[in-house]
């Protein structure tokens, strides 16, 4: 056996690297940056740090003058005033937003995204909001976890919410996202329903975020 095929199979290719490759790839091809190298640095520093990813989608909708970029500090001082409503109409979270000083196009792109009508379920704007934040499911649903959550004993880096908040969060993003494979939902989800079971039903983070065994999308 020669070395070079002696060395091919000691190769061992980590589970998450041909999707993490995947979306990179995708994302750069929107994005079309001009210097790569540069922008690839950018764009894994803020997939680590939990941060809205310089995508083209993110990069291409500038803030209107005098407008407040939308935050994980305002997205949670919205989901503070609105959540307990459950539906809400797109007048109300249209003046919640402008009393933000949120930029108008990037309501109506969410709006848009996400289908809403002259009523919104107020828990799937808020999770695309996550997903503006967070660029990424998983980075999403860190967002999430940290705005939403239901220990005062699970302190960051990690926060937990129900598994069931989990699920229904984690379903309508992949559905809107619309390439994550079925099996692939499932076997989180499964994963992860383990894990909340020795966890008092609770998914956190630390569940998700760095484990081998899961990778929501």
């Amino acid at each position: 056996m020669s070395q070079f095929q002696s060395a091919l199979k000691q190769v061992v290719i980590p589970p998450d690297l041909p999707a993490l490759l995947k979306q990179f790839t995708k994302d750069a091809i929107r994005t079309q940056p001009a210097d790569m190298l540069e922008w690839a640095s950018r764009y894994f520093t803020a997939m680590v740090q939990g941060e809205a990813l310089p995508t083209a989608e993110q990069m291409e909708r500038p803030l209107s003058p005098n407008s407040t970029d939308l935050s994980p500090e305002i997205l949670t001082a919205m989901h503070e005033q609105l959540h307990q409503q459950g539906l809400v109409s797109k007048k109300e979270v249209a003046q919640v937003w402008q009393s933000f000083g949120l930029a108008e196009d990037l309501l109506k792109h969410i709006l848009a995204v996400g289908c809403f009508g002259e009523e919104l379920d107020w828990i799937k704007f808020f999770a695309l909001g996550c997903s503006y934040l967070g660029g990424t499911i998983k980075n999403a649903m860190t967002h999430a976890l940290y705005i939403l959550n239901a220990d005062s004993a699970c302190q960051p880096p990690d926060a937990c919410v129900p598994l069931a908040t989990f699920r229904f969060l984690y379903l309508y993003l992949a559905a809107v996202d619309g390439e994550v494979a079925q099996a692939q939902i499932d076997r989180a989800l499964t994963y992860l329903e383990t894990q909340a079971k020795a966890s008092n039903g609770m998914v956190k983070i630390s569940d998700f975020m760095n484990a081998r065994k899961v990778r929501l999308g």
